[in-house]
């Protein structure tokens, strides 16, 4: 299917959708997140 058909067509056959969302890899990391804003909270970021 995916040489045959364009790979939008295979993410709704897979998964009943033809967009994607990257929700659950932000709910993955947001405890990261936090705490890295934690750690450079009112530092300058940047070169």
């Amino acid at each position: 299917m995916g040489a045959s058909r364009p790979w939008p067509d295979a993410l709704d056959v897979l998964t009943g959708s033809r967009r994607m969302d990257a929700t659950a890899i932000l709910d993955c990391f947001a405890p990261l997140s936090a705490w890295l804003d934690w750690q450079i909270a009112g530092q300058k970021v940047g070169w």
